[in-house]
């Protein structure tokens, strides 16, 4: 009698701990600043936080996840800015140019004075603006590849969360059930 209550308990137990496990079934993987299950979904930050456990979740995939997507940010904005600024110096540059002519007596005259100093405005405030752009550029490409190995980090932990085993036989002790996760 009192073995056939165990046997119904254990199994009740790996029943439950089967349906548990059933919905993060298989390794989770990064997508952008997402972590998705083995289905392709997205799971949520409640989710990721009963995987991983509170002090992951708080010290690593919080911080990891606003990083990667600074650093994304900054790269396209940087990319954006740069190629906006170098057209605006390469326009000013133009201006500059179409507007100055050789004096027969030597020298350099403007034909408008203003579109020059304008358009030398432009080229030299373009290159300024061109080289802070490049600089966030590059200040987003480290915080984005950490961020995306902090964050692998944490799908490989919640992955070795989502692997539970069950083996009956026998233990240390005699016959038994043991459960590695």
């Amino acid at each position: 009698m009192r073995f056939s209550i165990f046997c119904g308990l254990v199994a009740a137990f790996l029943c439950l701990a089967q349906s548990a496990n059933a919905q993060y079934a298989g390794p989770m993987h990064r997508q952008k600043a997402n972590l998705v299950d083995a289905q392709g979904s997205i799971l949520s930050d409640t989710e990721v936080l009963n995987l991983v456990g509170e002090e992951i979740f708080n010290e690593t995939y919080v911080g990891a996840k606003k990083q990667y997507t600074a650093g994304r940010k900054m790269i396209i904005g940087g990319a954006i800015g740069a190629g906006a600024s170098m057209a605006i110096s390469i326009a000013g540059f133009n201006l500059a140019y179409d507007s100055a002519y050789l004096k027969e007596s030597g020298g350099i005259a403007y034909r408008n004075e203003g579109e020059a100093i304008f358009g030398f405005v432009c080229y030299y405030g373009g290159l300024a603006a061109a080289g802070l752009a490049l600089s966030v550029l590059e200040a987003g490409i480290p915080l984005q590849i950490i961020g995306k190995k902090r964050l692998d980090w944490v799908a490989e932990e919640g992955s070795k969360a989502t692997n539970l085993t069950f083996h009956a036989g026998a233990t240390p002790n005699g016959i038994g059930l043991t459960v590695n996760f």
